[in-house]
């Protein structure tokens, strides 16, 4: 019995020992198989570590080969600058032919790494780099076009040498020339025109929002909207442009002499179409060549047409003890076509006036710019002016004078001063005329400066002439557009002649809530920092700067809903006019805007249109004809932008 407990006690040690080899072979395979995973996650993570270094080494090295690029292309980016600048035709040629070289090595360079396009989300910023090419190709073409069509002009347009283009002496000459010789160059802005169009397409296909704010204190983003915005609005205008050009030689009577009714309007003196009217003059223009034929006070037309026009409620209400409707008031509407619709249709009525073929409005800041390209003039009778600084205004000296000939009390009639307008416009478009060369490029500038700031209107009869105008944004229009939109508007109703010293300063908050709704803060701050002048009646002083009176209007996307207006005498008034809804106000007679002080008014309101999330919201801002700038300062969603206001101007974000 023994025996067999000894032998079962041996077989069950056995099976045990076995038992426990097995369990130990179990858990060293065990072993060993955590280990061969530990070792293959180790060996895992060591190649990606390897991959990614190599790849971050090779990125970097490649980076670092770019980097000299930069500095080439930023060179020649100035050289081109300043060749523009300079207008100088044969550097702007060099210039474009060097930068088309170094686009193309640098497109070469690009393309040995096209096999990175074929990497996730690589695809989408290589496209973005071959589209910034053709852009780029394309802008110079224009370049190259746009050059190639001024050089045989260069010495009319005071850009060159002189060449065989038998160009005359004087300036008048070279325009006269230049404007019969148009139908040769408007070909060339077709080709201008297209290849502008080709740049707009490649920069539209590039998201933005794809990319960073800021890199190493470049602003990416913006760079890239900038651009975008730029080269739009480049195609815009010289697409507006050719139905322009092709009218301008019928303008500038080529075929046929034009008359034009040439209306000064003192911007001192703010009216919705940039100033009061306050003189006149009759212009001739035969092919090109320009003369003044005749110039009258805006009062003779008052007295010549003998009639007592009813006053419209603005009159009733705002402007202080003027019984009836007056030519010279007569421009209310801020749209200058309307106005001018209105105007020249009691000017029509009166006996024996000259026959003209639409109206050009000019204020004082252009007779300004012309003074400071041609210098001091004299004009017979009447004195010397020029754009020099007069200290008892701050202002130029020309703008005193004017002034003190048209408004200071004297024992002569007031009619007959302000004649001088007409022989000061002829004194300057005969300085203009046989200005020198080199004066040529300035005084271009001048007048496409002029026009850009809307410091020139027109208004033809000629229904395509008229067109053509308003495609190129120079007729004063209240413009349709689709989007958010805001002219403001500001009439001075017997406030003397503030205008000269009053900024204006516009902060405007944009919210847009969850819904897509728009709500709209404009808050207007009238500044009048100069002391009072005398303008007592008796006293034969210089009435400049007095009480302002305001009639104020906002307008905005008809059907939009005030809220809340501020800073008006009057309950607000809201209407609808133009395709627009009209925000009205007044300020002045309880609460005159003084020297030396500060107003505010604003306008709470809501658009009447929602913007959904991801989609672009655009906005259209008017400025008012014979407003210098505005200072603005615009809140996006919290975004904040300040800029100047010039000209009309574009803007959008994306929401």
């Amino acid at each position: 019995m023994g025996n067999d407990v000894k032998i079962g006690n041996s077989v069950d040690g056995v099976k045990e020992t076995e038992q426990n080899i097995l369990n130990t072979s179990m858990e060293d395979t065990k072993k060993k198989k955590s280990l061969r995973f530990v070792w293959i996650i180790l060996g895992f993570f060591l190649v990606i570590f390897l991959l990614c270094g190599g790849i971050a080494v090779y990125g970097y090295n490649v980076y670092k080969s770019f980097l000299p690029e930069r500095q080439v292309f930023e060179q020649r980016g100035s050289e081109l600058k300043n060749a523009i600048k300079e207008q100088n035709l044969q550097k702007i040629k060099q210039s474009s032919q060097q930068t088309r070289l170094d686009l193309e090595r640098l497109q070469k360079k690009i393309a040995k790494y096209s096999y990175i396009s074929r990497l996730p989300y690589a695809k989408d910023y290589f496209n973005d780099i071959n589209h910034l090419f053709n852009a780029g190709y394309s802008g110079l073409n224009t370049l190259d076009i746009v050059v190639e069509a001024i050089t045989p002009y260069s010495d009319i347009l005071g850009l060159g040498e002189k060449t065989s283009t038998g160009s005359g002496k004087t300036t008048l000459d070279r325009i006269t020339f230049l404007v019969t010789t148009l139908d040769a160059i408007r070909p060339k802005l077709d080709s201008v025109g297209e290849e502008l169009q080709n740049a707009r397409n490649e920069i539209d296909k590039i998201d933005p929002n794809r990319y960073p704010e800021e890199i190493k204190g470049i602003k990416i983003r913006e760079n890239f909207k900038l651009a975008i915005n730029t080269i739009d609005q480049a195609s815009s205008l010289v697409n507006d442009a050719k139905p322009f050009l092709e009218s301008l030689p019928e303008m500038l009577g080529v075929t046929v002499p034009k008359y034009y009714f040439v209306l000064f309007q003192n911007d001192a003196e703010l009216r919705p179409t940039g100033g009061f009217m306050t003189a006149y003059g009759i212009l001739k223009v035969d092919k090109g060549k320009i003369s003044l034929i005749s110039s009258e006070d805006i009062y003779s037309l008052d007295a010549a047409l003998n009639k007592r026009i009813p006053p419209p409620d603005p009159i009733k209400k705002f402007h202080k003890n003027v019984p009836y409707f007056y030519m010279r008031d007569m421009n209310l509407s801020p749209d200058f076509a309307l106005s001018m619709k209105l105007f020249m249709g009691y000017y029509q009525q009166i006996p024996n006036v000259k026959k003209v073929d639409g109206v050009i409005a000019v204020d004082t800041k252009l007779l300004v710019s012309l003074l400071k390209v041609i210098g001091k003039i004299g004009v017979p009778e009447w004195g010397n002016f020029s754009a020099e600084n007069d200290k008892r205004c701050d202002c130029p000296q020309v703008v005193y004078r004017l002034e003190e000939i048209v408004d200071k009390p004297v024992s002569t009639l007031k009619t007959a001063r302000k004649a001088v307008i007409g022989p000061l416009m002829h004194s300057i478009l005969a300085n203009a005329f046989n200005s020198p060369k080199d004066k040529i490029a300035q005084l271009f500038d001048v007048g496409l400066t002029a026009i850009k700031e809307k410091h020139v209107l027109f208004y033809l009869f000629d229904e395509k002439s008229q067109k053509a105008v308003e495609s190129f944004n120079l007729g004063g229009r209240i413009r349709d557009y689709q989007g958010d939109f805001q002219f403001l508007v500001d009439t001075n109703f017997a406030g003397a002649k503030s205008n000269m010293f009053i900024k204006q300063k516009i902060y405007e908050k944009i919210d847009i809530d969850q819904n897509g709704q728009v709500t709209k803060t404009i808050s207007v701050t009238y500044n009048n920092p100069f002391p009072p002048s005398d303008c007592g009646l008796l006293s034969g002083g210089l009435c400049l700067n007095g009480q302002y009176r305001n009639w104020f209007r906002l307008y905005v996307p008809q059907g939009s809903t005030l809220l809340e207006m501020t800073g008006s005498e009057i309950k607000e008034n809201v209407y609808e006019e133009v395709g627009k809804t009209v925000f009205e106000g007044f300020y002045g007679d309880k609460y005159p805007l003084r020297p030396q002080s500060m107003t505010k008014v604003s306008f709470k309101y809501k658009l009447p249109f929602k913007i959904e999330k991801g989609k672009t919201y655009k906005l259209l801002i008017q400025k008012q004809p014979g407003i210098e700038k505005y200072d603005m300062s615009i809140s996006f969603n919290g975004k904040k932008q300040d800029f100047e206001l010039r000209t009309d101007k574009e803007i959008s974000w994306q929401n």
